[in-house]
């Protein structure tokens, strides 16, 4: 934290549930905050990651946004209603409190690095909308969240197309790789209801963890929060790898040979760092990303997979490599993804 810092500013976002791709994002925003002269809170994002970063830690938004000069609403699916495990559920009512109350206060309002859309409610929409017009400027991480605030009649010259924020992890935080060159394997997908009418979806479950237990001296279980993995009762010889602090969690997870995971953000942040990553997707977010780095043959969607395409992806897993053309991209996107923290500042 700047020691001369007079700007205070505030960070709306998913923080609550401890999740590592939500975390990681807010961690970004703070940082880049921080670098224009800002006094930053996270509110729920931690005491552990706040100590880490520098920020100010809070458990609640009282008394922050009435003494914020900007409000910074970002991370994940937070302009949509079908980011969650349970369709429906939403942070909008968050963001739109926070943003109205910036609004009456004549706050700065920022939306970034975030996915927008699609809505299963009309309130949503509602919501959503109501947020861009309060909004000085939003940055969205792919086309199709572009798009679906185009068709609820946002301003395309309100809107930033970028790429995700995580895609920066090296570049706003410190810390170095510890190589393991193990595969990580993140399988937790037994809260998502809407995947389990696939008829294949069990075997493909004890296919991923009989392979764990034959391999166990090769594999990390991940989980993205503090819950073990739901595949360390099976594989128990397993190195285990449990998200609780940024500052533990990444260093590990940079250090693997490549991953298999149904969450967004542990690929967006294991591609940052180099590490080829395949996906049974859960959302449709994850397939967009798995199309921007040029490897939609990475990614299933686990509604319809079998045990076939389960087979194929771990075994290109274990084979794969970081390319020329891999580079080229990552580059690419790093520069989109710069452009939506561009005006954070």
């Amino acid at each position: 934290m700047a020691l001369n810092a007079t700007k205070k500013a505030v960070v709306v976002g998913p923080y609550r549930v401890h999740n590592f791709g939500d975390d990681l994002v807010g961690a970004i925003i703070a940082k880049r905050l921080q670098q224009g002269g800002y006094e930053v809170s996270v509110p729920r994002l931690g005491q552990g990651n706040a100590d880490w970063l520098g920020t100010k830690y809070s458990e609640s938004y009282d008394g922050l946004l009435q003494s914020a000069d900007t409000i910074v609403v970002g991370g994940g699916g937070i302009m949509s209603d079908t980011s969650g495990s349970k369709p429906g559920a939403s942070y909008l009512n968050i963001v739109a409190r926070a943003a109205i109350a910036g609004q009456l206060r004549g706050k700065r309002i920022l939306v970034t690095s975030v996915g927008a859309g699609p809505w299963i409610l009309e309130r949503s929409k509602m919501l959503a909308f109501g947020v861009s017009l309060l909004a000085d400027k939003i940055g969205v991480r792919d086309q199709e969240s572009f798009d679906h605030l185009a068709s609820i009649g946002v301003s395309g010259s309100k809107v930033v197309l970028g790429a995700d924020c995580a895609l920066l992890s090296a570049d706003y935080l410190d810390f170095k790789a510890k190589p393991s060159g193990k595969i990580g394997i993140q399988f937790d997908t037994a809260q998502f209801s809407d995947v389990g009418e696939n008829p294949n979806l069990k075997a493909i479950a004890g296919a991923v963890k009989a392979y764990a237990g034959a391999h166990a001296s090769d594999i990390v279980l991940i989980s993205n929060g503090k819950h073990k993995s739901s595949l360390a009762a099976d594989a128990p010889s397993c190195e285990n790898l449990q998200y609780e602090r940024l500052q533990d969690f990444l260093p590990r997870l940079a250090g693997l040979k490549s991953i298999f995971t149904s969450h967004l953000h542990l690929a967006i942040t294991s591609y940052s760092q180099r590490i080829p990553t395949f996906s049974l997707y859960v959302r449709e977010k994850t397939k967009r990303f798995y199309d921007q780095i040029g490897h939609p043959e990475r990614a299933i969607d686990l509604s319809v997979a079998t045990l076939e395409d389960f087979e194929r992806l771990i075994a290109a897993a274990e084979v794969a490599t970081w390319t020329d053309e891999d580079e080229a991209t990552l580059q690419t996107l790093q520069g989109r993804a710069r452009s939506l923290l561009a005006f954070v500042k």
